[in-house]
């Protein structure tokens, strides 16, 4: 038997749990299917905390929706977002630095250029440009999914986990969903499928990888991290986070290896990473002692330009997709939500994401 819903968002994790709260919201009789328990850690929204900021170097198309998620995480719940600030370090002229400066520049951003030796904490080499951003921060990410999935379910949302999607299919009367236990019927759906999203837009061939990533959690009781970081050093980008109960979580932004199937993808630690982090932490953050205490892994799905892919599914003015975050969207996820639930039941997104289309690869 069918049961049909106004609409079903396909993948709860950082961004279909926002989909789901705002469709719930707005009176939607909601479904949310995942294979996952809420708050899970095997995709790409776990390991304690994502580094949230406003003058977003990647483009400066991406501030409004940034100004907007910061609204929303707000309304969410104003614990959530924590302004400790962020620390940016990098050549002049560098993809951070001079994204970081432009985007202050075009969206009026309270962005600093920092004398030398402003935060001993950190080393960062010689010549080297220090910028910092008050307003940036962290988020809580498991605390974040699982707030919007209980307000969702609150608002009257049904959450279905445990449950492997099959195949969806739009039909004469809006789409029909197969799963390993059912099958339902919504008017309108939103696909938030992580590292599984190429299964789920199969018929898209998206120009998608998925890469396993390290996070990796050092000792350090130096009061003086209190801010989050961004290195953009010669051999790769590096970040990090404010120090919390003696323990500071660091990992690296470039690189990752490519997986096939994120489903069986290792969970251990890869030596070389291990190696590139020790020797980050050695000669960049003197304060952080040498013990690591905790690994844990997470995917990036990647656009082969990096930026996200946000649109109607083709053909459909009833579906709406998000795909290949790219290591960057869980601080967009609360807007991203929003966006996609406009998108599904016909409405124009408040916020200019255009940038952000399918078109842009031709497919």
């Amino acid at each position: 038997m069918t049961s049909h819903y106004d609409l079903i968002v396909l993948g709860t994790g950082g961004v279909g749990s926002a989909a789901l709260y705002h469709a719930a919201r707005r009176g939607l009789r909601c479904l949310g299917l995942d294979r996952f328990p809420p708050a899970h850690d095997r995709g790409s929204s776990h390991g304690e905390s994502r580094l949230i900021r406003l003058s977003y170097f990647e483009h400066a198309d991406y501030v409004p929706l940034l100004q907007r998620s910061y609204a929303l995480w707000d309304q969410l719940d104003p614990t959530l977002l924590q302004r400790s600030g962020v620390a940016y370090f990098g050549p002049s002229g560098s993809q951070i630095i001079e994204g970081v400066l432009g985007s202050a520049r075009q969206h009026q951003l309270a962005v600093e250029v920092l004398p030398e030796n402003t935060m001993p904490q950190f080393i960062p080499p010689d010549s080297f440009t220090t910028l910092y951003e008050a307003d940036a921060g962290w988020l809580p990410v498991e605390r974040c999914v699982l707030a919007h999935l209980d307000q969702a379910v609150a608002a009257g949302a049904e959450h279905r986990w445990g449950e492997s999607v099959i195949d969806w299919q739009a039909t004469d009367s809006g789409v029909s969903v197969t799963t390993d236990r059912g099958r339902y019927g919504a008017d309108a759906l939103v696909v938030a499928g992580g590292a599984w999203s190429s299964r789920l837009l199969q018929t898209l061939d998206l120009p998608l990888t998925v890469h396993r990533k390290h996070m990796h959690w050092f000792a350090c009781d130096d009061p003086r991290y209190q801010s989050g970081f961004f290195f953009d050093l010669p051999h790769g980008q590096f970040y990090g986070f404010p120090a919390m109960d003696g323990r500071l979580k660091v990992a690296e932004h470039s690189g990752g290896e490519v997986v096939s199937d994120p489903l069986t993808a290792s969970r251990a630690e890869d030596a070389l990473d291990s190696q590139r982090i020790e020797s980050f932490v050695r000669e960049h953050l003197p304060g952080v002692g040498g013990e690591r205490l905790e690994h844990q892994t997470c995917f990036y799905t990647r656009t082969a330009d990096e930026h996200f892919i946000v649109d109607r599914y083709p053909g459909s003015n009833n579906v709406a997709f998000a795909a290949g975050l790219s290591g960057h969207g869980f601080k967009f996820a609360s807007v991203l939500g929003e966006v996609l639930v406009d998108m599904a039941v016909g409405q124009k997104p408040a916020i200019e994401c255009g940038f952000l289309g399918l078109s842009r690869f031709h497919c």
